[in-house]
């Protein structure tokens, strides 16, 4: 049986399938969509913006076997939380970054 009543359940349901659409749009199109301008207001060069997201896919593929694990261990509610932590301080880290 289910914590949570039928109701109750769609309702996280829906609330976590928003989060994490919002979540992959952070994460994937917003550099992708800002790549342009960022390197036009800071003169990077344009390879290296989009490079860096190429970067960011290729370390998450390396780091999802212990994340797998981490989710078979103690389930996706802390590893989810985690992950949206570590997503607004990367978002911040890029918004605040002089350099590269």
């Amino acid at each position: 049986m289910s914590r949570f009543p039928e109701r109750r359940r769609w309702a996280v349901v829906g609330a976590l399938g928003i989060t994490q659409i919002v979540a992959y749009g952070c994460t994937y199109y917003l550099p992708a969509v800002l790549a342009r301008p960022i390197v036009g207001d800071t003169g990077w060069a344009l390879s290296w913006g989009v490079g860096a997201l190429s970067l960011g896919l290729l370390i998450a593929g390396l780091i999802s076997p212990p994340i797998g694990r981490a989710i078979q261990e103690n389930g996706g509610r802390p590893v989810l939380a985690v992950s949206s932590v570590v997503l607004a301080v990367g978002l911040a880290i890029i918004g605040t970054a002089p350099s590269y």
